[in-house]
């Protein structure tokens, strides 16, 4: 037969009290306390056993609530680990410290939600427990403080940022990833998103400018950049125009680091100052930083000792932070390129002064002053006006080049300035303005440069008409003179034959013997002179027609038949001298210019190598032409011949310039080369070493400018 089933037996009623007060442990049972809508907001006391009464100082129903009996741990920490344990319904176990008789007593408590009725167990904890859990809670209170302590600081930055009149904003990681933005930063490109997206997304009309290039260049080597009127062109309206509009700013890259020094983004402070140079380009023809450092409190070790020690490195690496990031706002304030101040209360009293807006009153004190007691001379201007607008209204306000009288030092005479300044209300956390933040700078030298530009232009243009009036007065003389010239020369021409006829007549009425052989050498010297006279009036006439000539027909002229022709006229120098003349075989083959000035020029400079040529050795004449960079024709003329001094090159085109006088001239010949050459838009130069000869050269240009008048072969 199978063995019975022993029955369970019943347990007593009254063994579970025994039990609860034989127990070492301290129990007890909570009910809990709920306001209007159902939170549970305090515990009453039910039941505690002797344990529980010993441990807690407690009777076994105590009067009052957990939060009557307990007010630290209402504060602590204790309250909310009882109430998280009943609203969870899920068993929970902590260490927290009581004020029982006025004495701290550590207790590892757990607690476990019955029905409608909160378990709790208490346990005294040994002395080594204690410690350790004393340090413990320590450690959590100060890694909290200091986690509470930072995001404080850096909420209290970004909204200093949001309301700094500068265009400010924060790249993260490599990709440069828009991490913060300012309103004046916003405004650039309207209601174009950035938050989130890479500045290559954001902004991809970039592409092609500096400014992905800097940005790869800072995060890569951790320098700052510093930017000075950098032209950055941007879509502004989101339009999609064809030609994006140009605008100059002033801005810092500055990098930022994490908590082990490493690269981790980039702070951007930037203002525009497209309207300076603008102006600057007028008168010509007319920073900074900022950092937030995110930290995160690293995991806590299990052994205790290395914990507290981890927990103890991240509260002063929170505390370091915090402090880097008000060091890097006041850096970023007192490095900027403009002036700077921040203004307390309705006083406007100096708060913060940044060395270059202080360098503009060098000799006075400014930190801790009302901006009036300050500067009394701005009494009477209408600074103090602007000021309580924007500080009453909360309404930013821009000023350009606003002249302001000023004393640089204190009791010094005042001083005529001009600024260009934002006057930005500063607010605090419920948003009222208890300051003004200034961002100014000084404009006064580029005003006056402008107003003198603006003075020389109107001197200037005086001038010009002087000028222009004198221009014709000597347009005027200058063609009386041509018809002089002209007239002068025509009327002596019959003078001179009647002369001649005279010096012809004596010649036979004298009818020399032998006796008066001592009379030839002065007839022939007469007849030399009327000889060189009729010459000279020839030539003024030539310089009169050539002044008078009317344009020719350029036409292509092929420069070997030229150089032929030429090479026949002075065939009697060539035959004398033993020279010859070349033509180099590179050359180009034709020449658009007027064809009788095209000769008078190749002869002038070829008979003249022949002319001057050196005793010490027959004559070497070489012409070549090439086409320069502008399409011109390029032709030289090179001998080796007596050569010219620096004082000979000097006169060698002037009007009857003779400068060797063994050799028959006028020294009118180079002077008419000229005039053709220039009359044509061209020019002529020389190269010469005396001893060793010369090289003309003379540039022509190709098209209609090459038809000018003709001058005979000197």
């Amino acid at each position: 037969m199978p063995a019975a089933t022993p029955t369970p037996a019943a347990v007593p009623n009254d063994l579970l009290p025994a039990l609860l007060d034989f127990s070492l442990a301290g129990i007890g049972c909570y009910a809990p306390v709920t306001d209007a809508v159902g939170q549970v907001i305090d515990f009453t006391f039910l039941y505690l056993n002797p344990a529980a009464q010993h441990l807690l100082g407690l009777p076994a129903q105590p009067a009052g609530t957990f939060g009557q009996q307990f007010p630290q741990a209402m504060r602590s920490g204790g309250f909310a680990f009882l109430r998280d344990a009943f609203t969870s319904g899920a068993a929970a176990e902590q260490v927290e410290q009581y004020q029982v008789a006025g004495q701290a007593v550590a207790l590892r408590v757990a607690a476990r939600r019955q029905q409608d009725y909160l378990l709790v167990s208490f346990a005294a904890l040994p002395d080594e427990q204690l410690l350790r859990a004393t340090f413990e809670r320590e450690a959590e209170v100060r890694e909290q403080a200091a986690y509470d302590e930072a995001l404080r600081q850096r909420e209290h930055l970004y909204r200093i940022l949001e309301q700094a009149p500068a265009m400010i904003c924060v790249f993260n990681g490599p990709q440069h990833i828009f991490q913060f933005v300012n309103s004046s930063y916003q405004a650039l490109v309207g209601q174009r998103p950035l938050l989130g997206l890479t500045i290559a997304e954001a902004m991809p009309e970039l592409a092609g400018q500096p400014i992905f290039g800097l940005l790869d260049r800072v995060y890569t080597t951790g320098e700052t950049y510093y930017a000075h009127e950098m032209l950055v062109q941007l879509d502004h309206a989101n339009e999609g125009p064809a030609e994006l509009e140009k605008r100059y700013y002033n801005f810092i890259y500055q990098a930022r680091r994490n908590a082990v020094g490493a690269v981790d983004g980039i702070f951007v402070f930037a203002y525009e100052v497209t309207a300076q140079v603008l102006a600057r380009q007028q008168v010509q023809e007319l920073n900074q930083q900022l950092a937030v450092a995110n930290e995160q409190l690293q995991a806590a070790n299990d052994v205790l000792e290395a914990r507290v020690t981890e927990r103890t490195r991240a509260v002063e690496l929170a505390k370091l932070t915090a402090e880097q990031q008000r060091a890097q706002l006041d850096q970023l304030f007192m490095q900027a390129p403009a002036a700077i101040c921040v203004l307390d209360g309705p006083d406007w009293v100096y708060r913060l002064v940044n060395p270059v807006y202080q360098r503009a009153f060098p000799g006075r004190a400014l930190l801790g002053k009302p901006l009036l007691e300050a500067l009394p001379e701005l009494r009477d201007s209408s600074i103090p006006s602007i000021m309580a607008q924007v500080y009453t209204t909360g309404m930013p306000y821009q000023a350009l080049e606003l002249p302001v009288r000023l004393a640089r030092f204190t009791d010094s005479p005042l001083e005529d300035t001009f600024w260009t300044f934002t006057y930005h209300p500063r607010h605090d956390a419920a948003g009222d303005v208890d300051g003004i933040m200034v961002f100014a700078y000084e404009v006064t030298e580029q005003v006056r440069a402008r107003q003198a530009v603006e003075a020389t232009q109107r001197q200037t243009q005086t001038l010009a008409d002087e000028l222009a009036q004198t221009n014709e007065r000597l347009t005027r003389a200058n063609n009386d003179l041509d018809s002089f010239v002209y007239t002068a020369s025509h009327d002596l021409k019959a003078p001179i034959i009647n002369i001649e006829g005279l010096l012809q007549a004596l010649r036979q009425d004298l009818a020399l013997t032998s006796t008066d052989a001592h009379l030839e050498p002065l007839l022939h010297l007469m007849q030399d002179s009327i000889g060189r006279f009729r010459r000279t009036i020839k030539y003024l006439t030539d310089v009169s027609r050539l002044q008078n000539a009317q344009p020719e027909q350029a036409t292509p002229v092929v420069l070997t038949e030229l150089l032929d022709g030429v090479c026949l006229d002075v065939s009697p120098l060539l035959a004398v001298s033993g020279g010859q003349i070349t033509l180099a075989p590179d050359s180009c083959p034709t020449i658009t210019f007027a064809e009788k000035n095209l000769r008078s020029i190749v002869y002038n400079l070829v008979s003249n190598a022949l002319k001057y040529r050196s005793p010490e050795r027959p004559p070497r004449v070489q012409v070549r032409c090439h086409t320069d960079a502008t399409g011109a024709a390029v032709l030289e003329v090179q001998d080796n011949g007596l050569g010219l001094t620096n004082e000979q090159r000097e006169k060698v085109f002037g009007m009857f310039q003779r400068l060797h006088d063994h050799v028959e001239g006028s020294g009118i010949g180079l002077f008419l080369v000229k005039k053709i050459v220039e009359n044509a838009g061209g020019r002529i130069t020389v190269v010469s070493r005396q001893g060793e000869g010369s090289t003309f050269q003379v540039v022509l240009p190709q098209g209609p400018a090459a038809a000018v008048a003709a001058a005979e072969p000197d």
